[in-house]
């Protein structure tokens, strides 16, 4: 079997609609090369797509058994973006020490929401970006460790105070703390000191949607997105705003434009899953 042929001819279906043989094709491929862990991580991907979540689940469980200790991380990478982080976790679990797989082990810990276990992770770093630290934050939160999850928001903060992810974070640990109203506050004067800017919006559709105000988030979401397309919080917004309309086909096509522009983006899975649950 020609294994890119074969995957041309199951994007085919897919787009086509012919779901039945493009499921019938991605287990073929799968049994073709049962020990190509990045293929069986492709035909997992696939059947995500299709929404076979069972199998999908079943071939994501073969891969921990296939990977060489050299793919090991880059196996990982791929199973917690689609949504299995216990695999990852599997892989992961007597894998090198070195800076990039204690990273990966912050975030699978953090999507088995072992937050201790996450925020040990960031310890292990010697250079965290600002998205390991938002995430670092994120654990704090989860914790329960309020005070100090705020402290460490309004520390990046003052370091990045225009990066959106970080403004995002700051707004989550004041939500997480009972804080809401200074959360509010925030994102009220955001959008005072930038009037139309697109990541202001972004910012505000988000605290509006934690905040349960679903309609307010869709449309301060919709908003942005037409003053910038790329903007993937306010898509993930818009998206969920669509599921609770029940709109889950535009919620869909809303979640392959964010994979299109940030392939493996975890909003990305979030959303198909959001669209499932909803049926």
């Amino acid at each position: 079997m020609d294994r890119e042929q074969a995957l041309k001819e199951i994007q085919s279906n897919i787009g086509k609609g012919n779901i039945p043989l493009a499921s019938v094709q991605i287990f073929d491929l799968a049994d073709h090369f049962p020990d190509d862990p990045f293929t069986l991580l492709t035909c997992a991907s696939l059947l995500k797509v299709i929404e076979d979540e069972k199998g999908a689940s079943d071939i994501a469980k073969r891969i921990p058994n296939k990977i060489k200790s050299e793919n090991r991380l880059e196996a990982a990478k791929g199973l917690r973006r689609i949504g299995f982080p216990a695999e990852a976790e599997k892989i992961l679990s007597d894998a090198e020490d070195s800076e990039d797989v204690s990273r990966e082990r912050m975030y699978v810990y953090y999507d088995l929401r072992k937050y201790a276990e996450s925020a040990r992770s960031y310890e292990q770093l010697i250079q965290p970006t600002v998205d390991d630290t938002v995430a670092m934050i994120g654990s704090v939160s989860a914790c329960k460790e309020h005070d100090r999850a705020i402290k460490l928001a309004e520390g990046l903060l003052a370091d990045a105070p225009d990066v959106l992810n970080v403004q995002r974070c700051y707004c989550a640990a004041l939500s997480a703390a009972g804080k809401s109203k200074d959360a509010g506050k925030f994102v009220k004067d955001n959008l005072k000191k930038n009037k139309s800017v697109p990541d202001a919006d972004a910012l505000a559709s988000y605290y509006l949607w934690i905040e349960g105000k679903t309609a307010s988030a869709g449309a301060y979401a919709s908003k942005a997105v037409k003053g910038d397309p790329n903007n993937t919080l306010a898509m993930e917004i818009l998206a969920y705003s669509l599921v609770e309309k029940g709109k889950i086909k535009e919620a869909k096509i809303v979640a392959g434009a964010i994979n299109e522009k940030e392939p493996g983006n975890p909003a990305v899975v979030r959303i198909l899953d959001m669209c499932r649950n909803a049926k």
